[in-house]
Order: structure tokens, then C-alpha cells, then sequence
């Protein structure tokens, strides 16, 4: 399809990336591309700070909701169902906007990886017999041995992301990052735009929005999940999820955790949401780490509302002249 010309937006967590995005799409004509490896999964909705329905309404998304979360969903996958949803709005005469924090996503759709297929299930299979047999801990530390630049975007804790990291570095002999030079060209030319915020506010930022998920039921949210999904599943190993199925106790779901009569006793859910802000912000640094590794993306700090209306300006204006 040639070199189409998208807009980015990328950056950690919670410094309103969506936001932006969604007003872009109220000015210039253009649709949005989920960047968010979670964000995709049906019914994770609280914890993954989804689009609003506000939102949804002001602007079209794709990739949020679109799988299933017993279904796994992989980075090969990713790039094919992105790469048709911006052919699709390239041919609507619309701006595809990718927004997200994922880098790992971004950077493999825009640069064009070149991934070996789902499959090699001994490969595979050896790798999870591996992970029985000697534990996540120990997968981990082989990745950052010999993949410390995947080690450093890839969740450790989720068993399922460190076995096709070993899997991806096994079948083609070197590191995620290098997979981007075995394509010819990069597939479209993308402006990129990394937005921050000061670290005080960003942290008081994810602060706010964790309490607002557990005032919104997110605790209801994953025992319902518990429900249909092992507790080991992908989706319930995204940060926040994890710490709850915990909370929980497990696939049973036992009793109202917002009742303070969960598996902890009272006090539990105090520490859990503690645990699920300290790991967030961790989150968010590893992510400001990856992105300060990419080459040739803008970068846009606010700290105030005239600040982040400066950062809308900047960016509206990039997305006209794309589109012209």
C-alpha cells in the first residue's frame, strides 16, 4: 500500500495520550489505532483505562475490544490486524492515528518487524517446559541475559509475554529490536509524538485513576473474569489484574473484597491498591525508559491545563498537515 503517513502519539501511562488523540479526531478527519496489548482484550474494560464511552462517541477506535480473553493475542498478530484497520481508514480519506503505550507495538508496526509466525510448537513447548520446571523468575533472567533491551519493554511477570520473547529470540538467532532491520523499508512514514508529563503529576495522575477504577467496580470486574479465565491466563496477568486475582485468592473469587472480608482480611484491599500503584508507576518509568531509546520521535511535556492545551495545539496542527 506504500508509505502512508500516520500519526503517533505515544508515551506512558496516564498522561492523557487518548485524550489527545480523541480531540485531534473532533478537528482533523481521522481515526484512531489502540496501541495497548490489554486494551484489546473484551471485558477488561476498568482496569485498562479503555476509551470512555464519551469518548468512543467523539472519535472511531480499533483494536479496543477485539478479541476475546481466552484468546491469546501476539505482537505478529498486532501488526496484520493494525496494518488493515489503517488501510481501512486510509481509504475512508481519513489520518490514522496510533495511540499507546505498548512501544513494543508501535515500534514493530512502524518500523516493520519481521516476526516468525505463530507456530514451532516444539520450540514452544520446550520453552513452557522450561518455565514448569525451573519458573518464571529464571525465563526472566535468561531474557535480560541475552535480550536485555526486550527484557526492559517486556512484562516479566507474565509468563506468557517471556515465552515468545525466548520464542522470537530462538527462532530467528537475535533480539526483538533486531528484528526491525530485516525489513526493506519501514511500511509508513509516521510523524511520532512522545508525550510526558512532570513525574509528580503523572504519579498523582495514576494515583487518582487507580482509585477511580476500584470506585468503579474493577474488584467486581475480575472476579467476574475469574469466572470464565484461569487465574495464569494473559489477561489476568496485566498489572492491576494480577494483584487482584490475588486479592481474590484465586479462580474462586472468594467473597466481596470491597467489603473488607476478602482472603487478607480487613486492610487487604488498602495494600492491594498500594501494591497496584507502586508497580503502575514503576510501569510508567520502564515505559519513559523504551521511549527515550527511539530514534526520531518529537517529544511534548506539559504540567499544567494551558500546558496540555499548548501540547493539543502542536499536535492538531502536525495532523493537518499530514492530512493535507
Amino acid at each position: 500500500m506504500g508509505q502512508e503517513r500516520i500519526l503517533v502519539i505515544a508515551g506512558p501511562t496516564a498522561v492523557g495520550k487518548t485524550e489527545l488523540a480523541v480531540r485531534i479526531a473532533g478537528q482533523v478527519p481521522a481515526e484512531i489505532v489502540s496501541a495497548d496489548s490489554m486494551a484489546v482484550y473484551q471485558g477488561l474494560d476498568i482496569g485498562t483505562a479503555k476509551p470512555s464511552h464519551e469518548q468512543r462517541a467523539r472519535a472511531r477506535f480499533h483494536l479496543i475490544d477485539y478479541v476475546p480473553p481466552e484468546e491469546p493475542y501476539s505482537l505478529a498478530r498486532f501488526q496484520a490486524d493494525a496494518k488493515a484497520a489503517i488501510e481501512g481508514i486510509v481509504g475512508r480519506g481519513h489520518l490514522p492515528i496510533l495511540c499507546g503505550g505498548t512501544g513494543l507495538y508501535v515500534r514493530a508496526l512502524v518500523q516493520g518487524f519481521e516476526l516468525p509466525e505463530e507456530g514451532g510448537e516444539t520450540r514452544r513447548r520446550e520453552i513452557e517446559r522450561r518455565l514448569e520446571e525451573a519458573g518464571l523468575e529464571a525465563l526472566a533472567e535468561e531474557l535480560v541475559g541475552i535480550d536485555p533491551d526486550a527484557a526492559a519493554t517486556v512484562d516479566l511477570r507474565n509468563p506468557r509475554r517471556v515465552v515468545r520473547a525466548l520464542e522470537i529470540v530462538s527462532a530467528t538467532g537475535e533480539g526483538l529490536a533486531e528484528a526491525r532491520g530485516r525489513a526493506e523499508e519501514a511500511p509508513y512514514r509516521a510523524a511520532c509524538f512522545v508525550v510526558t508529563c512532570g513525574r509528580e503529576v503523572m504519579y498523582r495522575r495514576i494515583d487518582r485513576r487507580v482509585d477511580e477504577m476500584i470506585a468503579a467496580g474493577w474488584v467486581e470486574e475480575v472476579r467476574g473474569l475469574l469466572g470464565r479465565l484461569g487465574p495464569d491466563s494473559t489477561a489476568m496477568q496485566a498489572i492491576g489484574y494480577r494483584h487482584l486475582v490475588a486479592y481474590l485468592g484465586g479462580p474462586s473469587g472468594v467473597r466481596c473484597a470491597n467489603s473488607g472480608s476478602g482472603p487478607h482480611g480487613e486492610g487487604g484491599i488498602e495494600e492491594t491498591v498500594a501494591a497496584i500503584k507502586r508497580d503502575t508507576r514503576r510501569f510508567a518509568k520502564r515505559q519513559m525508559t523504551w521511549w527515550r531509546k527511539e530514534e526520531g520521535c518529537s517529544w511534548l511535556g506539559w504540567e499544567t491545563a494551558q500546558d496540555f492545551a499548548a501540547v493539543e495545539e502542536v499536535l492538531v496542527r502536525e495532523a493537518g498537515e499530514i492530512a493535507e
